[in-house]
């Protein structure tokens, strides 16, 4: 080939990533080890056009990806910034792995790549490591570098990087934040330099779960993407026959091997991703979920919540419980499909309560405002002569650091226990006893559980004598000095009552007798452990200020159960307050 055609077909492989894949890259295909051309699946796809969409939007890549196994997320960082550095001059590549023998089959496959290229693009090696490869010569050339490393070994610190990947971050142990921090703080904030954070889920905590949430709620300057095992067409089998697929469908959920409900909630699941200039929609099939059992069985011998952890439906599912969590995790995982299905068929609708409104409104005092992105979530609104319960955990207030509790407060239909509305806010305790004696009043006078430990009792004080609410929940006290009892305000929180309150919340989740629609109340269930001092709360890093008061409104209605639906009917007490107490707007 003459220089100009090897300068023209440079030119080309410099503008078009997937030409360099396929036509100068080689891996070695999974199950058989044969060499291959690389050509991209649709899971490595999908994570090419994001990146570029990231890179021409700001000029740089900041990742975090969690995903199911054996996807080639590894596989195509890797190819990817080899094309980089061997295209390039001056690129440094960093990539930290968590184990030595995941260095290695990374390396190896570098190798693979390097020894493949074709002579007429292959630039000149300076120096070829044990798990570095340098391109150059004492003349010049590229002077690019390409190096592997494992989580605890020498350290990079000082090091100028271009492009960094950091594989499978959830079991980097030890010192593996640190040195987490110390790679970031090496790549370089400027034009055209990536950053990848990748793992499948280890469990609730640590920075990897940490830093996903921060980036998926808009925390920090990077991106969460999650690919769960469905998008990939390997994870999918054939019937024999049309009669076996039938038989297939009319089996579906009928077997708590594969989740029972949640085997048939997972129906209609589904996400979308940007490729290029379409938009890809992948759905779970009939083929997946036939895959999906035959993986149980084989692969995770019988173990649905291995399956959840290794091939996740959701993020959240992905982040299973370790063996410290209170709540089973398949029960958990099951809620969380339930709960998705069910915003799917009916979303829920935003809703803000203001707490000033009777001095700018004329006199109305209890007013619930539509709003999309309000502090009060409504999944069903309240029905007359139904009766409710509501929960509240209440938090310090408004001025105070965002790592801090909230107040919350959870409304569940007393007969069917059936999540139908979350209130969460952080604002101060008397003005949160305003938007509580709202959310009480529209949902027929409903009875209010408040934790009156710490700034409760500011709340229940303004919910009695200024609000004067008319069915606050109260618990006999005996004065042991005096022998004399009497009746305090709220639900106090001790070590003898928040076991029994959390044991009967996990009876209710385990035997499928509640509905929780709140993604919050989900998160927060995954991270509610046992600690290593006997006590149950909320993991390090995590709050538990929705599980306390779902907790409690659970509570509220096993010890106050619904009355008779006839009796509802005569009894005033259950029929919504006349407007002239509460005037909700835009309903």
């Amino acid at each position: 080939m003459e220089e100009k055609d090897i300068l023209e077909l440079i030119r080309r492989l410099q503008a078009d990533p997937l030409l360099y894949f396929s036509t100068c890259l080689k891996i070695q295909e999974f199950g058989t080890g044969n060499t291959i051309p690389f050509q991209l699946n649709e899971v490595q796809t999908i994570m090419h056009s994001i990146m570029e969409r990231q890179l021409k939007e700001h000029d740089h890549v900041r990742m975090i990806v969690l995903k199911a196994r054996r996807f080639g997320i590894s596989t195509y960082v890797q190819g990817r910034y080899f094309r980089h550095a061997a295209m390039n001059m001056n690129k440094v590549v960093q990539i930290t792995t968590h184990s030595k023998a995941a260095t290695d089959v990374m390396f190896a496959m570098t190798r693979t790549m390097e020894q493949n290229l074709p002579h007429e693009v292959k630039p000149q090696l300076k120096y070829s490591g044990r798990r570095d490869l340098h391109w150059g010569s004492e003349e010049g050339g590229l002077n690019s570098s390409y190096s592997l490393s494992t989580v605890g070994g020498r350290e990079v610190r000082g090091s100028k990087i271009d492009y960094l990947h950091c594989s499978e971050v959830a079991s980097w142990s030890g010192s593996g934040e640190d040195y987490l921090l110390g790679l970031l703080n090496c790549v370089v904030q400027g034009f055209q330099t990536e950053a990848i954070i990748e793992s499948t889920a280890q469990g609730v905590g640590g920075v990897f779960h940490d830093m996903y949430w921060d980036a998926a709620e808009g925390n920090s300057g990077w991106e969460s993407v999650f690919f769960p095992w469905y998008i990939y067409s390997y994870y999918s089998k054939p019937f024999d026959s049309l009669e076996e697929k039938e038989q297939f469908k009319e089996e579906l959920g009928q077997d708590k091997r594969y989740g029972g409900d949640a085997e048939l909630a997972l129906m209609g699941t589904s996400c979308e991703y940007d490729v290029g200039k379409e938009t890809k929609k992948y759905d779970i099939t009939l083929e997946n979920l036939n895959w999906r059992r035959q993986c149980i069985k084989t692969q995770c011998q019988n173990d649905l919540r291995k399956f959840h952890q290794e091939f996740p439906t959701t993020a959240r599912e992905a982040f299973v419980t370790t063996g410290r969590g209170v709540f089973h995790a398949d029960n958990l995982s099951k809620q969380v499909l339930v709960s998705q299905r069910l915003q799917r068929e009916r979303p829920s609708e935003g809703f803000h309560i203001p707490v000033q409104s009777w001095k700018e409104r004329g006199g109305e005092k209890y007013i619930i405002e539509s709003m999309d992105e309000g502090e009060l979530q409504i999944w069903e609104r309240p029905t007359e002569h139904k009766e409710y319960r509501i929960g509240a955990d209440v938090s310090e207030g408004l001025d105070v650091g965002r790592d801090t509790d909230w107040s919350v407060a959870v409304v569940l239909n007393a007969e069917t226990m059936d999540e139908v509305a979350t209130l969460r806010v952080k604002i101060d305790p008397d003005l949160f006893a305003w938007q509580l004696a709202s959310l009480g009043k529209w949902y027929n006078n409903a009875k209010l559980l408040v934790e009156r430990n710490n700034h409760g009792l500011v709340t229940l004080k303004f919910l009695s004598d200024v609000h004067l609410y008319p069915d606050i929940y109260s618990e006999k006290i005996l004065d042991e000095r005096s022998s004399r009892s009497a009746r305090k305000l709220g639900f106090h929180t001790t070590v003898k009552s928040k076991p029994l309150i959390i044991d009967y919340l996990r009876e209710l989740i385990r035997e499928d007798e509640i509905k929780i629609r709140s993604p919050k109340i989900l998160d927060e269930l995954q991270t509610f452990v046992n600690l290593p001092n006997g006590k149950m709360a909320a993991q390090s890093g995590s709050h538990d200020d929705c599980v306390m008061a779902l907790a409690i409104a659970c509570f509220g209605c096993k010890m106050f159960p619904a009355m008779p639906e006839w009796e509802r009917g005569i009894n005033r007490r259950y029929m919504r307050p006349e407007l002239k107490f509460y005037q909700p707007s835009q309903l």
